[in-house]
């Protein structure tokens, strides 16, 4: 009789943790995603080959050859079919980078108890069929999420980023390096041509692919090698509105950074008004009581400000100021460090919603 009693308790304790999506996603190994390549808009790559493995280097699944990729750093690339539901160990991926005329390979180990680590902390996002009001305002009930997309980065000068992605959020995993090596063209192509030679290949391709804006960059002052490690650089800063009316405040915001990542901040984290470590903004959307905004920020502007702050004001935190303008008709921004206050003149507001 004890013996059914302790069995039929041990059941119903496997029963309870079963139906426990926390305890599940705590405890969950297997993540399903998908794999994608990206790379900067002015500076497209394009695939030749390459695979994610495991610790045995069995084949996970390979990373797709969608054509040319150039999905901006913060952006995803195409999404080809390949993806899986076991953490990766390993990558191996070889690519042309056409602004550079070159090919390049990483074979590298992945920190797969890290991308383990990170699918399992995920985060919190809003269930839209629960919806309340309150004071006028909508409350959703938050529940758990993770990512779903895994993607490589390829940046000038063989960078490699990888980030895990998925609902407004963004995370770098980690960077490698990758290096420069001959790659036949006629293997590329799948074909073979006598008539082009390598270096043919290499120039009609960079015409043809690379704007001509970066082109006439690139023969001014070369490429910026070097700027997507820049960006990967945090600093500890926040975002503050400054309203006429001293009523108004952030309720729900979205930010993307220059250097891939990305996040968004409900009612509750906006209300700490915390400093947070994280890279130089690239785009945000602040959504306030009545009205919304979004900004483009510059990389070059960000980067001088920032560094300059740093430099002045040593491990002091510093706040991005929003100020719309009256009846919101616009934003000003600008950026504080203790006393020292600095208006940006280079951002772009796109548009100011609501009323």
């Amino acid at each position: 009789m004890m013996k059914a009693l302790l069995i039929n308790l041990f059941c119903n304790l496997l029963l309870l943790q079963s139906c426990n999506p926390e305890k599940q996603k705590m405890t969950q190994e297997n993540f399903p995603y998908m794999v994608t390549v990206s790379a900067p808009e002015e500076y497209p790559i394009e695939v030749h080959q390459g695979y994610l493995s495991n610790g045995l280097k069995d084949l996970i699944c390979g990373v797709p050859k969608a054509g040319m990729e150039q999905a901006g750093w913060h952006g995803d690339g195409s999404k080809a079919g390949q993806g899986s539901n076991v953490i990766p160990s390993h990558l191996y991926l070889t690519y042309v980078a056409y602004a550079e005329k070159k090919f390049y390979t990483v074979d590298a180990d992945l920190p797969k108890d890290k991308i383990l680590q990170l699918f399992r902390q995920g985060f919190l996002v809003q269930d839209n069929s629960k919806q309340t009001i309150v004071d006028g305002q909508e409350h959703y009930e938050m529940v758990p999420g993770t990512y779903d997309t895994f993607t490589i980065g390829a940046a000038p000068g063989g960078i490699i980023v990888i980030w895990l992605s998925g609902n407004h959020h963004r995370t770098e995993v980690c960077r490698l390096q990758a290096k420069e090596v001959f790659v036949d063209k006629n293997d590329f192509m799948g074909f073979t041509d006598t008539t082009e030679s390598q270096q043919q290949f290499f120039d009609e391709l960079y015409k043809i692919t690379v704007p001509d804006s970066i082109k006439a960059e690139i023969t001014k002052s070369g490429i910026p090698f070097g700027l997507w490690d820049k960006y990967r650089e945090k600093f500890n800063y926040r975002f503050v509105l400054n309203p006429y009316d001293e009523e108004d405040n952030f309720t729900h915001n979205y930010y993307l950074y220059f250097n891939g990542e990305a996040d968004e901040l409900f009612a509750k984290d906006l209300e700490k008004n915390e400093y947070l470590s994280r890279g130089i903004p690239y785009n945000c959307t602040y959504i306030m009581k009545k009205y919304s905004t979004e900004i483009f920020f510059n990389d070059k502007e960000m980067l001088e400000v920032f560094n300059n702050l740093k430099s002045k004001h040593p491990d002091k935190p510093i706040d991005i100021i929003i100020t719309p303008t009256f009846m919101y008709n616009d934003m000003k921004v600008s950026v504080k460090c203790e006393d020292e206050i600095i208006p940006l003149t280079k951002y772009q507001v796109k548009g100011v919603w609501g009323g």
